[in-house]
């Protein structure tokens, strides 16, 4: 495999369908990704959390595992697929974001001690 690359080319080709893009089934397709991601997180801080825990606490955790899940999972395709790392950090950087809205949601609308 070492002298193949040495040899080349080498490259990675996306085939898609042709015709028009669908943005409207991508954004769908985005929008029921974040759900699952929002469920993961949800599962994984009320295991670890009480109702009434601090906002912080919430968001602490919350935003841990959702920075993981959106920017974290990008790190592979630099290692193994040759995207550049300037590509990566980028969404790294995108994942933070979406990672700290997840955070601060969930911290505004953790549950409080019901009494």
């Amino acid at each position: 495999m070492v002298e193949k690359y040495k040899q080349g080319p080498v490259g990675f080709l996306t085939v898609m369908p042709s015709g028009t893009f669908k943005m409207g089934t991508c954004l769908t397709q985005w929008f029921l990704y974040s759900l699952l991601v929002s469920v993961f997180a949800a599962y994984i801080t009320h295991t670890a959390l009480e109702p009434g825990a601090s906002y912080l606490a919430v968001f602490r955790l919350t935003g841990t595992v959702a920075v993981a899940v959106y920017g974290v999972s990008y790190i592979p395709n630099s290692i193994w697929k040759g995207t550049s790392w300037t590509t990566t950090l980028k969404f790294i950087f995108d994942g933070i974001i979406y990672g700290l809205v997840t955070a601060g949601t969930f911290g505004w609308l953790w549950p409080s001690v019901v009494h």
